[in-house]
């Protein structure tokens, strides 16, 4: 009976099952079931309703409430394209679409990774949470942690109790910390209730700081400096950048001297277009010193005072082509309060030096050197294939006028205010004759305040006549200078004798004629080394296959009439142009090596493979040059001071470059008179790139007085420089000029850098006869870069 009892049970339960199969099956599931699946896509929708997939790979993937719940374990990868989620462990709820990720927690979001303790995330919108996390963004090497991370939608991050840093170490060698910080990738970290710290020790507090945390331009405080000089006493500057935007950006900067004041500084550059730039920069003082006296300060003996406190320097370039019409306008801007500005703060955050540079890296153009006029104009050009125009405005500014020395009102500076240029570029008349013509036109008004000034006018037209064959080519060409002159204040200015003529002459007319003959004798000396063969093994490899002496004489002569300009107005030297008749010999040697190389070069299939390359290089040029003066050799003026002396110097210039790593060059003139060097220039450079790279160069110049020229006194000096790749975590860049003639004239210019992962320490000292001049700078990687 009891085991009947228990079938009837057994069946009246089954018959329950199968009548009413929907609210039982919904009963919990007692355990998980496993899944034989290794791999599981995750298809939804994200906020702005794009269907989108991820892989979820993991060592075991199991499901709880039906489906609902997905738990992976062990070597977790969740991926979407090239971003990525890794952990330990993963529960994935299917209907919200997050995920929550513990153990060893990687998050790959384009090149920036993630690493936490634990994580959330929602797929859709790709926000979240992360604790103990810390994220690298690659770009600009920057880490930055937090003990709870939140994610929010975009690449926007708030980290809690946050550290940032770009050092590499355990123990960064410098890093922020903060209460909360709020960063954006690709652009900036904004630190509040931050510190400083050097090895994890707080050393400055700052109760905001804004971080920069992007690879592009970035706006943030660039290296600061600190120095100690003789002139200018103890200074501080830390100089801010502003990114405006892509195309423009903004640099200020109060540098602080003890001495003198605060040197305030503000440039600014563009470059809205790739034919468009423009750089600016402003920098002024109120100066606390001032030279009253001549024989004062560091420019004692040079005879000229400065009363004003007030002192600064504008400087400008600006350039931009008019889309393909050939119009191109350039302006340059320079004007200085006084002489001694530029050479008393070169060595300053606007100095002169990093100038030039700045300008140059933008324009391919410099500003004058520190002891010249400052020069500014502006020039609009129009180009075509045979001719061109120029209209321009150009004034020369004087430093050492005013400020208690010689009046502004007795300036004879000439200012071109404007002038017109026109040009016919050299081309055949006609096609089938080898005569060709060239021509320039100029009109301009010469203003200056003191002396002659007027209008000039003048055309230069000139006619060459090319031959060629096989044994060499003769060029002969003859040119015409027509000129006249317009003027309104006939006078006696510039660089003639007080006592001479008055400058009122209307016209001039000065032709003159050249030939030039020329040709080359050459033999080729052929070495047969074994081929080389196109193997990978052998890249790098080379050797000289043959060599090629040519010998290339050239005579040249050179005529032009004698005129009396003595009454012309003279604007500048081209208002004196001196006659001529000259022949000029000279004899060229060239050795040309020819060698073959094994490099690796990408093939038409985008493969790399080895090739054999030719490749030719001028080992060693050597040439002899000498004038001889004909006008000189029948000259009677000034006999009884100046003997006829109508052979030039023998200018003997040898260029030698056989090794790859040095080259060698030097210019050698010799006076058959003097029977000695007169004039000697030399150079020795050095560069190795795993080492570093070095040069000396040596100049001599002898005092001389000649007829025709005039050298006043002796020059001696001997400049050298080297710089190294880091030795270890030491660099050096070291610069020296010394004048033998006067020992106290040297300068010595000394960079010690000592390299780190995520620092920089540059010592750099600056001496010459006027400064001692300290500089202590710091680079923090990813700050001021």
């Amino acid at each position: 009976m009891t085991a009947c009892r228990h079938i009837l049970h057994a069946a009246i339960l089954f018959m329950l099952f199968a009548a009413f199969p929907t609210p039982l099956r919904a009963l919990p599931v007692p355990g998980p079931v496993a899944s034989a699946r290794p791999e599981q896509p995750l298809l939804m929708e994200t906020e702005d309703e794009v269907l989108v997939r991820w892989d979820l790979k993991a060592e075991s993937i199991n499901t709880l409430n039906d489906e609902e719940i997905l738990e992976a374990r062990g070597n977790v990868f969740l991926k979407r394209g090239n971003e990525y989620l890794k952990a330990d462990f993963a529960r994935y709820y299917m209907s919200t679409k997050w995920v929550f990720l513990k153990g060893n927690v990687v998050v790959r979001s384009g090149k920036d990774e993630l690493a936490a303790d634990e994580a959330e995330f929602d797929l859709r919108s790709r926000t979240g949470w992360l604790r103990n996390g810390r994220i690298f963004m690659s770009g600009p090497h920057v880490y930055v942690a937090g003990e709870r991370i939140e994610k929010h939608w975009g690449d926007v991050y708030t980290f809690k109790q946050a550290k940032v840093t770009t050092c590499d170490d355990e123990v960064p060698a410098w890093s922020f910390t903060a209460d909360e910080a709020v960063v954006e990738i690709d652009g900036y970290a904004r630190l509040t209730g931050s510190s400083f710290q050097v090895k994890d020790t707080p050393v400055a507090y700052a109760p905001y700081f804004l971080m920069p945390v992007k690879t592009s331009r970035q706006t943030g405080f660039l290296m600061p400096e600190y120095g100690v000089s003789s002139t200018k006493g103890s200074y501080f500057n830390v100089p801010f950048f502003w990114a405006v935007n892509e195309s423009n950006d903004i640099t200020l900067n109060e540098q602080f001297m003890d001495k003198r004041g605060f040197l305030h500084g503000l440039e600014y550059r563009t470059r809205p277009t790739s034919s468009t730039s423009g750089w600016f920069r402003a920098d002024f003082l109120r100066d606390r010193l001032i030279k009253s006296d001549p024989g004062q300060g560091e420019f004692a003996g040079d005879g000229l005072v400065r009363n004003n406190e007030n002192r600064y320097w504008l400087r400008g370039m600006f350039d931009t082509r008019f889309d393909n019409s050939g119009r191109r306008l350039k302006v340059d801007i320079d004007y200085v309060s006084d002489q001694y500005f530029i050479s008393e703060f070169k060595n300053t955050y606007g100095g002169l030096e990093r100038t030039r540079d700045a300008v140059f890296d933008f324009f391919s153009r410099e500003f004058q050197e520190h002891d010249q006029d400052r020069l500014s104009g502006i020039l609009l050009t129009q180009d075509w294939e045979r001719g061109s125009v120029a209209l321009s405005s150009f004034y020369r500014q004087v430093p050492m006028l005013g400020n208690g020395n010689r009046s502004a009102s007795l300036d004879e500076t000439v200012q071109q205010l404007p002038q017109f240029d026109a040009f016919l570029h050299k081309g055949r008349i006609l096609p089938d004759l080898p005569l060709e013509i060239e021509a320039s036109a100029q009109a301009a008004y010469m203003y200056r305040r003191s002396g002659t000034r007027g209008a000039r006018y003048e055309v230069i037209p000139r006619l060459t006549l090319p031959l060629n064959n096989r044994y060499g080519s003769l060029i002969m060409s003859a040119g015409l200078y027509q000129t006249f002159y317009d003027t309104e204040l006939p006078g006696r200015t510039a660089g003639d004798k007080p006592d001479g003529p008055r400058q009122d002459k209307a016209s001039r007319t000065v032709p003159e004629f050249s030939a030039a003959a020329f040709t080359e004798l050459a033999r080729v000396f052929y070495l047969d080394p074994a081929p080389l063969e196109a193997v990978k093994e052998k890249t790098g490899d080379s050797q000289w296959t043959a060599l090629r002496h040519s010998v290339q004489p050239r005579l040249e002569f050179r005529q032009r009439t004698r005129e009396n300009q003595s009454r012309n107005p003279r604007y500048s030297n081209e208002d004196r142009l001196l006659p001529e008749t000259e022949l000029v010999y000279s004899i060229s040697n060239v050795i040309t090596a020819k060698s073959e190389k094994v490099v690796m070069e990408k093939g038409e299939d985008g493969e790399m493979r080895p090739v054999v390359r030719t490749e030719y290089k001028d080992m060693l040029r050597l040439r002899l040059e000498q004038g001889y003066d004909f006008r000189e050799a029948d000259r009677s003026e000034e006999r009884e001071r100046y003997a006829r002396r109508p052979f030039g110097d023998i200018l003997a210039e040898v260029e030698l470059n056989i090794f790859d790593n040095v080259y060698f060059n030097s210019r050698n003139y010799f006076s058959p008179y003097e029977g000695e060097l007169v004039r000697h220039q030399s150079g020795l450079n050095f560069e190795f790139p795993e080492y570093g790279k070095a040069f000396v160069g040596y100049d001599s110049r002898r005092a001389i007085d000649e007829y025709k020229r005039s050298e006043d006194r002796n020059l001696n000096y001997l400049r050298f420089g080297l710089e190294t790749t880091a030795v270890g975590p030491f660099s050096f860049a070291a610069e020296h000029y010394q004048d033998f003639k006067d020992m106290d004239n040297s300068e010595t210019n000394l960079d010690v850098i000592f390299n780190h992962q995520c620092f920089q320490l540059i010592g750099r000292v600056r001496t010459d006869p006027r400064e001692e001049n300290y500089m202590l700078m710091i680079r923090l990687t990813g700050l001021g870069d």
